[in-house]
């Protein structure tokens, strides 16, 4: 006999069947890696090597086709890929083809990358995420170290302050993939070790407040503004609250040493993060180590009192300075870029000047003469390279995968006869046992989840199977394979659950947002935000780690493949 099986009962040829070690993973893990700790990939050494690695994945993926990439991001990569060769065309008109080389390469790696990510399975996509959090963890500590030892150019005095650039050079860039990284934690971290939690969402905050990237403050707020608007976003940062002064006595320690001009104050810092640690090792109840941390603090604190380090710098004044560079949004130097970038957009707006062409060289409010490539408004920037068109494209990539995440909150129902295949929005799979049952005709069972009775012969009609969790009394369980409508209390539920049985039409069950698709909405909030701050998509470790973060956040449908009981069984 036929039946339906899900696609995880068949061997992936990618996956290595002892380790789950995904191969696939592995390349865009590597590729990830090099671009974020080699300058963000910025140069064109590091991103021939990320390039190529993205590449063998794809390569992989290619020859063995193990799964089939949702339509949504199939057609976002596909979107950035006309975007490229649009670019291409563009440069070849006026004779710039080499200028134009960086923004194709982008564009290409990207495409590749999201369809590659978006195929893998579970073990590959938490490979890929346990990666990503690892490396801006990375990134953190090393913008951490330079700022408390003044090591350019790991952090770099920036409006008489010294800010964490970390491993990207960049305090803006590196605030971008902080706040990434931040928000990939706290859907992906495991909730069962709390204090790994904290201490990771700990050590990505303080790394984020040495940068004092505003625009990344900025996307902060408006990721986890996206986050907190579902239930499971508001669960998923319970037990959070002892990270907050965990990260604020690290801070405060480092506040003499943050003036540009001011020696370094390394014993104090340590101190800082010591007692910032204490308090994440006392709300997991490990008393005993938080004593240890409290002792340690203490004694190099006092280290730092006894070397006379503590004639050093004034807090008072990287607090002034904070307050007068950090907590305003006026930027006259970013007003002169838009409104230059803006004249070259008007000169050209539907087909752009030419990517790489944008020439920024003017006189700014002050009487200079400035000589710029980039706008810190990557959307305008990209509108003026290559126009209206240019821009609609990466758009219509980002909102392909916005819609993706969108559609997870509603039940769609199959095509008759596609049995098996009834869940496939709801990403939920059709149970091992289930497909034994379907022969016999008898209700399929899973371990405290009972197929509610007529659920078989649903499924075996073609019509979706009623959910046990659907609330509904279990008098009425039987009702929707019946044709009769379902009740509770003697009222008819939203969209009519007999039209699950009739052939109406699909109901919306699943109203709320699943937490992977709420968090990789948070992420790609953040980046569009920040996006219209600083210049982010020409770095190309951001753009990639955002479309890995939010390919792996997605849950991908479930395939479903044609085999018959005896190969079930053998």
């Amino acid at each position: 006999m036929i039946v339906a099986a899900p696609r995880t009962a068949v061997a992936d040829p990618l996956v290595h069947p002892a380790t789950g070690w995904d191969g696939r993973a592995a390349l865009l893990g590597t590729a990830l890696g090099v671009a974020v700790l080699a300058q963000g990939a910025f140069y064109a050494g590091p991103f021939t090597v990320v390039a190529g690695l993205v590449a063998g994945a794809g390569l992989l993926a290619l020859l063995h086709r193990a799964h089939r990439v949702p339509r949504p991001l199939s057609l976002g990569a596909t979107c950035w890929a006309g975007f490229a060769l649009w670019a291409l065309l563009r440069a070849q008109l006026d004779g710039t083809v080499a200028a134009a080389v960086p923004t194709v390469a982008v564009a290409l790696l990207l495409a590749v990358a999201l369809r590659v990510a978006a195929g893998l399975g579970g073990e590959g996509r938490r490979l890929l995420q346990t990666v990503a959090i690892a490396l801006v963890v990375v990134v953190a500590a090393s913008g951490w170290v330079g700022t408390a030892l003044h090591l350019s150019p790991l952090s770099m005095p920036s409006a008489g302050l010294w800010r964490a650039a970390a491993t990207i050079t960049y305090a803006n860039a590196a605030g971008a993939a902080l706040v990434t990284g931040l928000l990939l934690a706290l859907v992906a971290a495991p909730a069962h070790r709390p204090l790994l939690r904290r201490a990771v969402v700990a050590a990505l905050l303080l790394g984020l407040a040495v940068a004092m990237s505003r625009g990344a403050v900025l996307a902060l707020a408006v990721g986890l503004a996206v986050l907190l608007a579902t239930a499971a976003g508001r669960r998923s940062v319970r037990g959070l609250l002892p990270v907050l002064p965990a990260v604020a006595l690290p801070c405060a320690a480092l506040l003499p040493a943050l003036p540009e001009g001011s020696p370094s104050r390394p014993l104090l810092a340590l101190a800082g993060l010591a007692a910032g640690a204490a308090v994440l090792l006392a709300a997991g109840r490990r008393r005993r180590a938080a004593g240890g941390a409290t002792v340690a603090a203490l004694l190099l604190g006092l280290a730092d009192l006894v070397s006379g380090s503590s004639t050093g710098g004034d807090p008072g004044v990287a607090v002034d300075a904070i307050a007068e560079t950090r907590l305003s949004g006026a930027s006259a130097d970013r007003v002169d870029l838009a409104r230059e970038t803006l004249a070259h957009f008007a000169s050209a707006p539907l087909t752009g000047v030419g990517p790489g062409s944008l020439d920024l060289t003017y006189v700014d409010h002050a009487g200079r003469l400035v000589h710029a490539w980039f706008t810190h408004l990557e959307y305008l920037q990209i509108a003026a390279e290559t126009g209206l068109v240019g821009l609609a494209l990466v758009l219509a990539g980002a909102g392909a995968l916005v819609g993706d995440a969108l559609t997870t909150r509603t039940d769609r129902r199959p095509p008759p006869g596609a049995a098996g295949a009834f869940a496939t929005r709801t990403r939920r799979r059709l149970p091992l046992g289930a497909t034994g049952a379907l022969e016999a005709g008898a209700p399929a069972t899973r371990p405290g989840h009972p197929l509610a009775p007529g659920a078989a012969d649903a499924l075996v009609a073609g019509a979706p199977a009623p959910r046990t969790d659907s609330r509904l009394p279990p008098a009425d369980a039987g009702a929707p394979a019946s044709g009769a409508p379902a009740t509770r209390n003697g009222h008819r539920p939203r969209g009519g659950a007999g039209a699950l049985g009739s052939g109406g039409p699909a109901t919306r069950t699943g109203r709320r947002l699943p937490l992977g698709a709420a968090g990789a909405l948070a992420v790609l909030g953040a980046f569009a935000t920040q996006s219209a701050l600083d210049f982010l998509w020409h770095v190309p470790a951001l753009p990639l780690l955002v479309c890995l973060a939010v390919a792996t956040l997605l849950p991908a449908p479930i395939r479903t493949d044609t085999h018959t009981t005896k190969e079930l069984l053998g």
